[in-house]
């Protein structure tokens, strides 16, 4: 019996337009994005080996190594073998491989300076402030670049990641 291996996933976005509230007017108000007015998003399956190659170490569900750290010096999530890459920015200082430091503030977030960039070689194809995640199906795609995660600023951002052959 043969033993196949796949990811599932989904995404889905819902553009927004805010209106801020007016004094003496109305309450601010939030609606669909007026020229788009639905939700957009799809879903997929991206088969792989079952390998875990970048990211943490799992055995039975349980990863013993789940944080990254994602410091100036960039942390891999990916290389030319990867199929399924899912990367996120904890929102944690980075402490050790098991243990996350401090919450990144609502202020630091505000500010982009614990932001995680997605790299691809050279090129930044994505930017996660605290708490946002990344999925990149590739389907066998090879990429001569390696994939990483670099923290916008100085500091060690806790960074959670797959990457899958």
């Amino acid at each position: 019996m043969a033993t196949t291996h796949e990811v599932r996933w989904a995404v889905s976005a819902t553009p927004i337009a805010v209106e801020t509230g007016d004094d003496g007017g109305h309450l601010p108000v939030e609606t669909m994005h007026e020229n788009i007015r639905k939700t957009v998003g799809g879903s997929g399956i991206a088969t792989t080996e079952g390998a875990i190659s970048q990211g943490g170490t799992f055995t039975d569900g349980v990863s013993s190594t789940p944080y990254l750290d994602g410091a100036q010096a960039g942390v891999s999530i990916g290389d030319a073998t990867c199929t399924f890459i899912y990367v996120k920015n904890t929102g944690y200082i980075y402490d050790t491989a098991t243990v996350l430091g401090a919450q990144v503030t609502a202020v630091q977030a505000a500010a982009g300076t614990h932001d995680i960039h997605i790299k691809v070689g050279s090129e930044v194809c994505a930017v996660l402030k605290a708490g946002e995640g990344m999925i990149f199906p590739l389907h066998g795609a090879a990429s001569a670049s390696a994939w990483t995660a670099i923290a916008s600023s100085n500091l060690s951002i806790a960074v959670e990641a797959i990457g899958m052959d």
